[in-house]
């Protein structure tokens, strides 16, 4: 029994002991918790925006915008192609076919107008295969292009759209045989002829 006493008088010792001690500290609720992550959060991008230097430099003006120019108009002058140069016969404004039974030969156009150039280069007459046809193509200022056609004589007509537009046509057929060679036929303001 003295063991049970000895017992319960230590447990009263405990009690009062515990009792006299500090106040416990008081728990956040949720809504304390994320109040104050909430606080931190703002706290730390309004630092980072006070830590950011001031903008002490002058602004740069703004640039002046391209803007598009509009397209050239073209006023159609009819020209008379000397009756040699075209055969009126043949039906020769064709689109080149996708595969082309004649000898297909390299020609080099050089641009040297001084303007962007929009070129016709049509064949005279049809080949041994009865293909005529007539090509088309796009150049800009002294641009150069290597182009395969059907072996043939031609004629070239082009409008020339530069400081001053005009118009540029041959004055003899220019006629390509030879695969294996690559004439240079020059567009000039007003003659499209072999270099």
């Amino acid at each position: 029994m003295k063991i049970k006493f000895l017992f319960i008088i230590s447990m009263l010792i405990v009690m009062a002991l515990s009792a006299c001690g500090p106040a416990p500290t008081p728990t956040l609720t949720v809504e304390d918790l994320q109040g104050t992550a909430a606080a931190n959060a703002w706290l730390a991008v309004t630092q980072t925006q006070a830590a950011l230097p001031t903008a002490t430099a002058t602004p740069v003006p703004p640039t002046a915008t391209n803007t598009i120019a509009p397209l050239p108009t073209f006023t159609f002058v009819p020209t008379f192609v000397p009756a040699t140069a075209v055969n009126t016969e043949s039906a020769c404004n064709q689109p080149p076919p996708v595969v082309s039974k004649g000898t297909l030969v390299p020609v080099k156009f050089v641009n040297v107008s001084g303007g962007n150039v929009n070129l016709s280069f049509g064949m005279n007459s049809p080949n041994v295969h009865g293909e005529c046809v007539t090509y088309s193509y796009t150049m800009g200022e002294f641009d150069t292009a290597v182009v395969k056609v059907l072996a043939g004589c031609y004629w070239a007509y082009a409008w020339v759209d530069g400081s001053s537009p005009s118009t540029a046509q041959t004055l003899e057929n220019l006629c390509v045989s030879d695969p294996n060679a690559e004439p240079d036929i020059v567009i000039g303001t007003e003659v499209i002829a072999f270099k």
